[in-house]
Parts: C-alpha cells; sequence; structure tokens
C-alpha cells in the first residue's frame, strides 16, 4: 500500500507509486487505496483506476458507510462503457488520495456489477498526472499543481 500522508505547508507534493494490486481474478490492475471521509473519521476504500471512466462510482453500500442517503434530488443516470445506463446517486466526497486532501463528486449505485469500486476522471485527473506502466506493475500519480476551474 503506498504511504498516504498530508503535506505541511510550504512542503512540495512528490508524485508517488502505486503498485498494482490483484483483483478478484488474480490479475495484477491498478487498483489503489485511498481514504474517504465520513461524518467522524477517514476510512480506507480500494478503487479501480479507471481513465476511461468519466466519474468515480462506489458501490451503494460505501454511501451507508459514510452516512450518505439516497434522495431523489442526487440521483442521475450514468452510461457505461457497454452502452447500458445505470443509476447513481450523486455527492460530493472529501477524500485522501496520494498525498493529497481534496473534493470529489462520487456517483452511489448497487447497479454496478463489476466487483470494485471505480476511480474515475472528474475531480482526480486535473489533479494528477496518471501514468500506468502494466510492464512494471505499478501507476504513478504526479501532482499537477492548481486545478484549473
Amino acid at each position: 500500500m503506498a504511504r498516504q500522508t498530508l503535506p505541511r505547508r510550504g512542503i512540495r507534493l512528490r508524485r508517488v507509486e502505486f503498485p498494482y494490486l490483484r483483483d478478484a481474478s488474480g490479475h495484477h490492475a491498478p487498483i489503489v487505496y485511498l481514504q474517504v471521509w465520513s461524518a467522524n473519521r477517514w476510512l480506507y476504500l480500494q478503487a479501480y483506476v479507471d481513465s476511461g471512466a468519466a466519474w468515480t462510482i462506489f458501490h451503494a453500500d460505501v454511501a451507508q458507510l459514510l452516512g450518505l442517503k439516497p434522495s431523489a434530488r442526487h440521483r442521475r443516470y450514468m452510461a457505461l462503457g457497454n452502452g447500458s445506463v445505470i443509476p447513481v446517486f450523486l455527492h460530493r466526497v472529501r477524500v485522501r488520495f496520494a498525498g493529497a486532501e481534496f473534493a470529489i463528486p462520487v456517483g452511489f449505485s448497487d447497479a454496478l456489477k463489476v466487483g470494485f469500486n471505480l476511480l474515475g476522471r472528474a475531480g482526480v485527473f486535473a489533479r494528477f498526472l496518471m501514468c500506468f506502466n502494466d510492464r512494471a506493475r505499478v501507476l504513478t500519480a504526479a501532482p499537477l499543481g492548481r486545478v484549473p476551474r
């Protein structure tokens, strides 16, 4: 697991390397640990870093752990790569990833049947240069500095 600490003021963030982990099928994949803020503590989660996913999608059980309730005003529909559309409940969630803390939009759904959480581009890839090295089985996340609005 990559070391995940918050930088002190004035200290420049450095790139973080995440060795690929084995998925449920035993294949090496860019699965990382990140932390998400619940009402009173940080929880560790695993997520598959997916450069083809526009949004981060976590299983609905994670929303329950975070104390988030699904509501009609948060309901959206997202298209998957296979063309199917799933309902999600969109919330902004504080995360810690690669030594930085920030908020990202996360869709929560029990309709995503891939067996793992997905860490997508929205809110993440504008902050980090992500390098997938499948040969070395390492994902490198290098901070890009200020996030454009």
